[in-house]
């Protein structure tokens, strides 16, 4: 045997059935300034608040999951698709849109609402005051508290903060009303150690600003203000907090000591300006490796691309592209990271055909269109031209596309055409269309009878039958990267097909959908299953070709001893991760094709089987080492130390465990 180891319902009634308010908390809220009691009910409703967080989805989940989980609160399917659909084009500091990203900067009132669906982000409405109770009744919270009708922060609110966040970053103070803050409360403020979040300040003074910049937390967000005088630009420049500083609504950066502070942050954010000279880009340099977004830039001179291309940013994001000269573009093609331009108007031709030849990806993340001649510009650019805004193709553009030397990325586009699919078919692998949602037959047949192996069709989580049976009569390499589910009919539909057949998002497997899944004649990659099953398992062990589990990290004892007697490869890549080895069947599986055995988490070694496992694993061909082993039996020990060069923590560092009880025997009955 071969085996390598390698946040809210639009509807009241809605927000009632998940057991929360309509409204604002209902409760009497405290008076700003007024000691709270030890009766306190806002202790109480915060309390409760917190907890209803537990049972909401998170911003992180998949599409398909959020999907659920917003229909389940009301949220129509439309508001949802126009939600995605916001995200994929918003412009967001980092390198890609993510649904939390959008909704912690939006203020569209079409989508701020919807933070409240999510656990990441909590709201506490009628709230004004807050002080060590009322914050201890959030100590277990890690996400976005906002405080909307807490309108002036004092320095007694402020100190109160200390503690908010001390054991999370991803922790969060959002102060929606506040509009001003003195030089005391700044002060108190900076002592707080999660993400401050003030969005709509008018006024900041310098002494405030001063006191501001010592906190030493997160990091500050600071909207409202689109001018900084330059003695208040100054004193922000001495920002001490470990993310930096994102002003999201500074329209005009003229202060070189500012420039320069925000070069030191993984993300410099400026949303808003419009215009920035060569001399504050040249201050803006000295980054290694982060992004500059700059999606509300009026246009780039070549004079400017200069300083741009050289300040160290791997992620460039800018605004102007549709008058982006052919001089300007020979420069930004020069840059060693990925191109963003945002905005709906397209490069010039003879820009793009500047462009061409940036080695690296160029992003159009806005744009609904991409004219014939940008394309035919663009069509010698060996690397990844991503086209976020685009929803729809004729075949006509996608024949455009199609001549693109380098991949092309169109996660916005959710169906195909049949003539579409025949154009896109022979360069499956490298035009990835990661936004698909629905496959009807006749594009699944277009796609067998055009494609060039493999055949890679992402995007796709549900497949029917006819349009899977469409797929297997391809013969060559089939990937569906994005299938989440294989129920047994489907399974078999599938196993019909010859070569290879991956399957790397289905992560359950039940034992007759893994029986007629072990009839397919070809290699079989499954790297979403993380655990089997017995039936399971030995079930796939009668695949006739590679089989490729490279998740897998539970297994049981018959399980593993099905695999490990299997003729044909078995890739089995996370077992080495195991915190756990409880039978000899998992060691002889992990040894079987393995040279080199590092168990990493390994701590313990005993049960009834542990000189069993150690022997196994000692007859590994090549290096073995269990660096955090403190606890095994006297044997065990002793059948490890037999391996040559063994890798153990010294002997006298390990607790020798009592040999396990012989079974007793069972005497028969006279």
């Amino acid at each position: 045997m071969n085996v390598t180891i390698h946040t809210r319902s639009h509807n009241a009634a809605a927000r009632v059935q998940r057991g929360l308010p309509a409204g604002v908390l209902l409760v009497a809220c405290v008076a700003a300034g007024q000691v709270a009691t030890a009766t306190d009910p806002v202790v109480g409703e915060i309390a409760k608040r917190v907890e209803a967080t537990r049972t909401r989805p998170s911003v992180h989940e998949d599409r398909h999951a959020i999907e659920r989980a917003l229909a389940a609160a009301n949220v129509s399917a439309d508001s949802t698709a126009r939600l995605f659909a916001a995200v994929a084009t918003a412009d967001l500091p980092g390198m890609a849109a993510s649904l939390d990203g959008f909704l912690f900067f939006t203020r569209d009132p079409a989508w701020s609402p919807l933070r409240r669906q999510f656990a990441e982000f909590l709201e506490l409405p009628g709230v004004t005051m807050l002080d060590p109770a009322r914050v201890r009744a959030l100590a277990d919270y890690g996400g976005v508290v906002s405080l909307p009708d807490l309108g002036r922060l004092t320095a007694e609110t402020a100190a109160a903060l200390a503690t908010f966040g001390r054991d999370d970053w991803g922790a969060a103070l959002e102060f929606p009303a506040v509009t001003e803050v003195d030089a005391d409360t700044a002060a108190a403020l900076a002592s707080c150690p999660s993400l401050l979040v003030l969005p709509n300040l008018r006024r900041l003074s310098a002494d405030a600003a001063r006191a501001l910049a010592r906190h030493d937390g997160i990091g500050i967000v600071i909207g409202g203000l689109a001018d900084l005088p330059p003695d208040v630009a100054e004193a922000l420049a001495s920002c001490r907090s470990m993310q930096g500083l994102l002003l999201s609504d500074l329209e005009r950066l003229e202060s070189k000591p500012l420039a320069r502070r925000l070069s030191q942050q993984d993300h410099v954010f400026l949303p808003r300006i419009r215009v920035i000279s060569p001399e504050i880009a040249a201050a803006l340099r000295g980054n290694e490796g982060g992004e500059l977004a700059l999606p509300a830039l009026g246009g780039v001179s070549p004079e400017l691309a200069r300083e741009l291309v050289g300040a160290g940013y791997y992620w460039l994001r800018l605004g102007g592209c549709d008058t982006l000269s052919a001089e300007a573009a020979a420069v930004l093609a020069g840059h060693n990271g990925q191109l963003t331009f945002t905005g709906p108007r397209p490069f010039p031709a003879a820009a793009a055909a500047e462009l061409a030849r940036h080695a690296n990806v160029v992003s159009l993340p806005q744009l609904p269109a991409l004219p014939a001649d940008v394309a035919r510009a663009l069509a010698a650019h060996q690397g990844t031209l991503q086209l976020g805004g685009l929803r729809t193709l004729s075949a006509e553009t996608a024949a455009s596309l199609a001549e693109h030397a380098g991949a092309i990325h169109l996660p916005a586009v959710e169906t195909i055409s049949p003539a579409v699919a025949a154009i896109f078919a022979p360069r499956s692998e490298t035009v990835l269309l990661t936004g698909l949602r629905s496959l009807d037959v006749a594009t699944a047949e277009s796609f067998a009878a055009h494609a060039r192996a493999p055949l890679v069709i992402g995007g796709i989580t549900e497949l029917s039958p006819p349009a899977a049976r469409a797929l297997a009569a391809f013969r060559g390499d089939l990937a569906l990267p994005a299938l989440t589910t294989l129920p047994l009919e489907l399974a078999g539909t599938l196993a019909a097909h010859r070569g290879s057949l991956s399957l790397d998002s289905v992560d359950a497997l039940s034992a007759d959908a893994a029986a007629a899944l072990a009839a397919h004649e070809g290699d079989l990659f499954l790297g979403g299953i993380e655990g089997l099953s017995t039936a399971a398992a030995e079930a796939l062990a009668s695949a006739p070709g590679a089989l490729v589990l490279p998740n897998l990290t539970t297994v049981t004892p018959a399980g593993a001893a099905a695999l490990v007697r299997r003729e044909a490869l078995v890739v089995l890549d996370a077992l080495q991760g195991l915190e756990r080895i409880t039978a000899s069947s998992v060691a002889e599986l992990l040894v079987a094709g393995c040279d080199d055995i590092v168990l990493a988490n390994v701590a313990s070694l005993d049960g009834p089987e542990a000189e069993a496992i150690a022997r196994a694993l000692a007859a590994t061909r090549g290096g073995l080492a269990l660096p955090v082993l403190a606890r095994i039996t006297p044997r065990a020990l002793e059948a490890l130390q037999a391996k040559p060069g063994v890798e153990l923590p010294p002997v006298e560092d390990l607790e020798l465990l009592p040999e396990p009880a012989a079974p007793a025997a069972i005497v028969p009955a006279p």
